[in-house]
């Protein structure tokens, strides 16, 4: 094949890979929602924190407490259910603004927080919320979107004095981490 007979052969395997290879556009539907986003985040942070407990104690459970009014919010999370956690199962349960028994707690808003924080309710939890001002507000993880990307802060103070500790490949991620 002489080499104006490639040159002519050339686009035209490109077109017909191309054809082969085109997916359709990804439609709304397929796209993955704020709130699918945020769950994967909260179930992320999970993976790189750990507890307070005795020496070499393991977990057997680990109980992510939902306080929210957004119903697909709750889908979100309530579908990492059964999900392993460093080995461990990671438990969902929707609750009112008294969480006892959680190790994390996904706060929707403000009002919810503060009724929260007023029922004793935060103690050695991990907390997590989407409201902008969370971690201004003593919570510790503050999930946001900047240019249509996921971002975090987080108020390591607050972590620390519940006791818990943040891997430092999650506060390298971090939008910005309040001391």
């Amino acid at each position: 094949m002489s080499f104006i007979g490639k040159r002519r052969l050339a686009p035209a395997v490109f077109l017909l890979a191309a054809l082969v290879c085109h997916k359709p556009p990804a439609t709304a539907q397929d796209m993955p929602t704020e709130q699918s986003v945020r769950a994967a985040m909260v179930f992320n942070f999970l993976k790189f924190a750990e507890w307070p407990g005795a020496a070499g104690e393991r977990m057997n459970s680990l109980r992510l407490c939902v306080v929210s009014g957004d119903p697909q919010q709750v889908q979100a999370l309530e579908s990492l259910a059964g999900r392993q956690v460093r080995g461990v199962p990671l438990a969902v349960a929707k609750v009112g603004s008294r969480a006892g028994g959680c190790n994390v707690l996904y706060v929707d808003s403000r009002p919810r927080w503060i009724e929260a924080l007023e029922g004793g309710a935060v103690g050695k939890m991990l907390t997590i919320s989407s409201y902008s001002g969370f971690v201004r507000d003593g919570g510790m993880l503050e999930i946001g979107f900047q240019d249509g990307s996921p971002r975090f802060d987080v108020n390591l103070a607050e972590v620390r004095r519940a006791g818990l500790r943040l891997y430092p490949q999650l506060l390298q991620l971090a939008r910005k981490v309040h001391e």
